[in-house]
């Protein structure tokens, strides 16, 4: 489903929360492309193990999540190997019965006696829980020619435990490398989120008593994004190598704003917060857990030298944007898309030099925990689309300071009356909470420049 056709779906659903892309408990263990089942080299111990995991609950599932890890002693990947019939675990054994003899006596070649090697189970025996894998460390081994099994002496572990270096692609069913084009798809199994909130009528949304008070005539926002992303974790140095996330989203947001100011106010920057969506968490236990969440604020620049009264009423999509977030490094991110589509209307009926500029704030964020707490990190973007309102009354010559420039009355031309000048300004940043913060994307549309007979 591409995401503007998604979009127009969630404006049925206004008031309510969206779920159904936001629901990951189901991600659950599945065979890496990788492995051919038919090679009997799987049954021989390996340091490296790919673990892939997915939500596609097709016949032939994609990977929603992808694991390489590198671990301390060699380990086997029973769900590689076709010939496996059976699995089960008691309390300190796990026995492992084939098929065919082959297998079992290649078991015999490549398995040593001793241990000093992991048996990785997966979610199909009941050597773990549902929806994820066993690890189990072997210190000895024994065979039952007759009932080609092998008995396994084997405490449980944990990934976090035996891993030296972990790498972790996030949402990659067709690919690995990260997506420039701005194209937004939702054809891929993964970290696909969305949320919507209604605003009441006539509801108070902010004020600065006794002399302004706001309120939202409507409101209805709307958002959408899939997340695609990649880490390298280092064990032993503690430090982690790589991490970046791409983030694909769209926003939809219908707003109607009354000012009304009575007496003199000085610039401000006012906001109300909607409310904050937050999806199930994407977890690999004792690997990695990933926490999305979506923010919303609905706020506005205002500042006037008189009395004020004021409506905006805005409609603006961004069906495309596209950003990449280098966490390790925030001069190689970057952002395309994000152009809007955009509607708008206001009206004054009293008029004083000053601006009225409402805005929404949209945005998505992801919070990564690696095995266990070693390495912990929150970062995303923020969307920021402001309809910017410059209101000039000629009569008067006091000048007011904005938050990002001067205004000065122009009596040039609206001798008889005001004028009003509406732009449409849309910022993207990227950050990473308490280290950085970047501007990625910046753009101002002209709107109007009008004069209004008193």
């Amino acid at each position: 489903m591409g995401l503007t056709t998604y979009l127009t779906c969630l404006s049925a659903l206004a008031g309510t929360a969206v779920s159904v892309w936001n629901d990951f408990s189901g991600l659950r263990p599945v065979l890496a492309a990788s492995y051919d089942t038919a090679q009997l080299a799987n049954i021989v111990p390996t340091p490296n193990v790919s673990l892939d995991y997915s939500l596609d609950t097709s016949a032939n599932p994609r990977s929603s999540v992808s694991i390489v890890l590198q671990v301390d002693q060699p380990a086997v990947l029973l769900e590689a190997i076709g010939e496996v019939q059976r699995v089960v675990c008691t309390y300190g054994a796990v026995r492992v019965t084939f098929s065919n003899p082959a297998a079992f006596e290649q078991t015999i070649l490549e398995w040593p006696r001793t241990g000093k090697f992991y048996l990785i189970t997966n979610h199909l025996d009941n050597c773990n829980a549902r929806g994820e894998r066993g690890i189990y460390h072997v210190t000895g081994l024994s065979w039952d020619d007759d009932a080609t099994t092998v008995t396994a002496k084997a405490v449980k572990t944990t990934i976090a435990s035996i891993a030296t270096f972990m790498s972790v692609d996030f949402s990659h069913g067709q690919g690995l490398s990260s997506n420039n084009s701005g194209n937004i798809t939702f054809d891929e199994p993964g970290i696909n989120v969305a949320s919507n909130f209604s605003i009441p009528d006539d509801i108070d949304i902010f004020s600065a008593p006794p002399n302004f008070i706001a309120k939202a005539d409507a409101g209805y926002l709307s958002d959408a994004a899939v997340i695609r992303g990649h880490f390298d974790y280092d064990v032993p140095s503690s430090q982690i190598q790589n991490l970046w996330f791409d983030i694909d989203a769209a926003f939809f947001g219908n707003l109607a704003v009354s000012f009304n100011v009575t007496s003199p106010l000085d610039n401000n920057n006012y906001s109300f917060s909607p409310g904050t969506f937050q999806p199930s968490e994407i977890n690999v236990p004792s690997a990695f857990s990933l926490k999305p969440a979506l923010h919303w604020t609905v706020g506005a620049d205002v500042g006037t030298v008189g009395p004020l009264k004021h409506s905006s009423n805005i409609t603006v999509s961004i069906p495309d944007g596209h950003a990449h977030v280098d966490f390790l490094n925030s001069n190689r991110s970057h952002a395309v898309g994000w152009g809007p589509k955009l509607t708008s209307a206001i009206d004054t009926s009293e008029a004083a030099t000053g601006h009225a500029s409402p805005f929404v704030d949209f945005s998505i964020e992801v919070a990564l925990n690696v095995l266990d707490g070693r390495f912990n990190t929150t970062g995303g973007i923020i969307a920021k689309p402001q309809f910017v309102n410059d209101l000039t009354v000629p009569q008067s010559q006091t000048r007011i300071r904005k938050a990002d420039r001067m205004l000065w009355p122009r009596n040039a031309t609206c001798t008889n009356g005001f004028e009003v000048r509406s732009t449409f300004n849309v910022t993207v940043d990227a950050f990473v909470a308490d280290q950085w913060q970047k501007t990625l994307y910046n753009a101002e549309l002209p709107v109007a420049d009008e004069c209004f007979p008193f």
